[in-house]
């Protein structure tokens, strides 16, 4: 018996190799895995969702997001900046985000995007003030408790305003400290096993805010590490130009 079955659907759009469009299908998952598509005889199922009228597609998947940054979406100063201008006006923010408000943030976030059909999500963050705490922590404690899979990274600058940077000193760390704390982070929450609900990704923020042996350094622990890696690149004329 299956734990959950979707039927009845208007249309179940596989996005097979096929690419078949089911009319009136089903789809089946037993340990929070699919196990089945299909259309006429149903597997008997523990719970039933009856999809009448709807689509029923796979979870999206979202691949780059900065939860942190729905604190300041709403700030009026930062909407008419280009890329570099509109970092340096909201660090002075940024810098005082902590494990509540990254967790709060995390929250709102992933549950936005489960409601607009996303199952699976990243996050790029890449600022961790000193005194903080855990931030990676406490978005992760926010897809747990909402149930999205989850595929944060580790992210890092190294470079501040006195090294011809954007942030500020106090949210930046070291090349050594921030490869200790990314492999560390690995180690921690990395989960390899099939189906995962919590993977780890290496992400120096960008190649204007890491010094060259962080991001080589980077591509190298992720290697030996088998996890992915992450960056910004080519944003925009000034990315481009840098």
């Amino acid at each position: 018996m299956a734990d959950l079955l979707i039927r009845n659907a208007r249309l179940v759009a596989t996005v097979d190799a096929e690419r078949r469009e089911l009319a009136g299908g089903w789809v089946s998952i037993t340990g929070n895995l699919i196990e089945a598509v299909g259309v006429g005889a149903e597997p008997a199922a523990a719970e039933v969702i009856d999809a009448s009228d709807c689509l029923v597609t796979p979870g999206l998947v979202n691949t780059h997001h900065h939860m942190y940054q729905n604190l300041t979406r709403a700030y009026p100063p930062m909407t008419d900046k280009p890329l570099f201008g509109w970092l340096q006006s909201l660090y002075p923010l940024w810098r005082g985000i902590d494990e509540e408000s990254v967790h709060a943030s995390a929250f709102v976030g992933l549950a936005e995007l489960a409601l607009s059909g996303c199952t699976t999500s990243t996050d790029h963050l890449y600022l961790h003030p000193r005194g903080a705490g855990d931030l990676l922590a406490a978005e992760i404690a926010a897809a747990q408790s909402l149930g999205v899979r989850f595929h944060p990274t580790r992210g890092s600058m190294s470079l501040s305003e006195k090294d011809g940077g954007l942030p500020p000193d106090d949210v930046v760390a070291d090349d050594d400290e921030i490869l200790a704390a990314s492999e560390s982070a690995v180690h921690r929450f990395h989960d390899r096993s099939h189906g995962a609900m919590v993977r780890i990704a290496l992400a120096p923020c960008s190649p204007f805010s890491v010094t060259e042996r962080l991001m080589v350094a980077s591509a190298e622990l992720a290697e030996r590490l088998d996890v992915r890696l992450h960056t910004h690149f080519a944003e925009n004329r000034e990315d481009d130009d840098f």
